[in-house]
């Protein structure tokens, strides 16, 4: 009758540490890909409700800042992309046409381009959107624009 033998102490340490090493460099290689990706600007969903706040809030600072009787608003927006940071910053690329609508009125979502080549007033604006959601918290770090 054959007898089974007992795997040696040293044998066992040497499987166990053998395991360990490579669930250790498994979790490594997790760790070092989930770490590129915080701090790296991606393309987002123009659709993601996050994105949409941001650009509703750059186009409301945007219209605060200039100094204009008349709105602004969308014609549309360009490009948009995301860094995860302590936060996210969001940079958009929006084109804007200036509108009828003066900034005194308080129903803005239906207001007409202006239609008249010297008051149609369309720019590109790059903006930085600084959003810290868990605290309700929004900001414009820097933006920049040009005569589309």
């Amino acid at each position: 009758m054959a007898s089974l033998q007992r795997p040696s102490l040293p044998l066992l340490a040497s499987l166990a540490l053998t395991f360990i090493l490579a669930v250790g460099l498994v979790t490594s290689a997790k760790a070092e890909d989930e770490q590129v990706a915080v701090g790296r600007v991606e393309p987002v969903d123009l659709k993601d409700e996050e994105v949409q706040k941001a650009v509703e809030f750059a186009v409301k600072t945007y219209n605060d800042m200039i100094n204009d009787l008349y709105i602004s608003r969308p014609i549309k927006v360009m490009g948009a992309s995301q860094q995860v940071v302590a936060g996210k910053n969001f940079y958009l690329k929006i084109k804007f046409g200036r509108t009828t609508c003066s900034k005194t009125q308080s129903d803005l979502t239906d207001c007409p381009f202006f239609e008249q080549p010297d008051q149609q007033q369309r720019v590109i604006c790059n903006f930085k959107i600084y959003s810290v959601p868990w605290e309700n918290k929004m900001s414009m770090t820097s933006f920049n624009c040009h005569r589309a």
